[in-house]
């Protein structure tokens, strides 16, 4: 396979790292994003507003224009919210690809509220040319770090093994080594999972409670990973790997993660909607909550961390209903 032109979907700050990640290893890459402010920065700068010292790398092209992103292009990257995946691919890809066959990585994370589809079934339900040639790109990566250059192992997963073969020289290269993985969809929960804990994760810091019921709650946390993500058809294997133990650790306990971020202005009082706007970003464990909570229920799993968590973010209950969750019912309510 002949890949020149890459297209990555995103000019967030993980969409920015990617673009310029593959750019600096040669490769043509069309940077869209559908935000005009945003892409008015970055043309001006000539860099990210939230990413210090980061200067675009010429090989790389700005464009608000789907069509003319995916003109010529050779592979996709997908680097944009969950939730919209689904109509970008129907009412804007779908009419511009008209059939055509080309390999497709995606490192959104997110589960589909009620159908429990995952990002790379979402693509190829709407773009049925591309079955089996959509792969999932997921593991402990902090796009700041990426940027920084500090050494990373990121999980390259999808059901054609040749396929994730070829494509992962594409993003190998310093900083960044892939790891080879078949189970797409194990891969694709956990990283949305671990988005939803790291939540719970940062309402314990907001609380103020320190790292021994942390520590606790993330052991108790992965055990409802492994639930879950079996229930799904993941294997439980993949809980220990790349995607699933050690995206958790990253994003439970870095001060940098969004989601924990999130949950700890949750757990110091602030309602959703007041935390959402201290974050700033997209913080994707508040759009997976609700499909994991549902996967948990509909399949009777013993998920007290998940719902707790649920309830925190979809009921407005208070952060001491996590402590609740955990088996510390004398708590009272912090």
């Amino acid at each position: 396979m002949n890949i020149n032109k890459i297209t990555v979907f995103g000019a967030g700050i993980w969409g920015s790292v990617i673009a310029q990640h593959l750019a600096k290893k040669g490769y043509q890459v069309s940077l869209w994003e559908y935000n005009e402010q945003l892409l008015n920065v970055l043309r001006t700068q000539g860099g990210h507003p939230n990413i210090p010292n980061f200067k675009l790398h010429d090989n790389i092209r700005l464009t608000g224009n789907v069509q003319e992103a995916v003109q010529d292009s050779d592979m996709l990257v997908f680097v944009i919210s969950s939730k919209a995946i689904r109509s970008f691919c129907r009412e804007q890809l779908k009419p511009l690809l008209n059939g055509k066959v080309l390999p497709v990585v995606s490192a959104s994370k997110g589960i589909e509220d009620k159908t429990f589809k995952t990002i790379c079934e979402i693509i190829e339900e709407e773009l049925p040319q591309l079955k089996d040639k959509v792969l999932a790109f997921s593991g402990p990566s902090f796009a700041l770090e990426v940027a920084q250059n500090v050494p990373t192992k990121i999980m390259l997963a999808g059901k054609d093994t040749a396929l994730v073969q070829e494509i992962a020289p594409v993003f190998n290269g310093d900083p960044i080594i892939m790891v080879p993985a078949t189970d797409r969809r194990g891969v694709e929960y956990g990283g949305a999972i671990k988005n939803v804990l790291a939540i719970g994760a940062g309402v314990i810091d907001g609380i103020g409670d320190g790292a021994n019921t942390k520590a606790a709650l993330i052991t108790q946390a992965l055990q409802e990973m492994t639930a879950v993500l079996v229930s799904q058809g993941g294997q439980a294997e993949t809980v220990y790997s790349l995607a699933g133990f050690g995206d958790a650790i990253l994003t439970c306990m870095s001060a940098i993660s969004r989601n924990r971020r999130l949950g700890e202005k949750l757990g110091a009082g602030l309602s959703l909607e007041e935390a959402k706007k201290e974050v700033g970003t997209i913080a994707e464990g508040v759009n997976s909550v609700q499909s994991v909570y549902d996967i948990a229920r509909k399949n009777n799993l013993n998920t007290p961390i998940i719902d707790a968590i649920w309830q925190l973010i979809c009921q407005g209950k208070k952060p001491h209903v996590l402590l609740h969750a955990m088996g510390f019912v004398d708590r009272g309510n912090k």
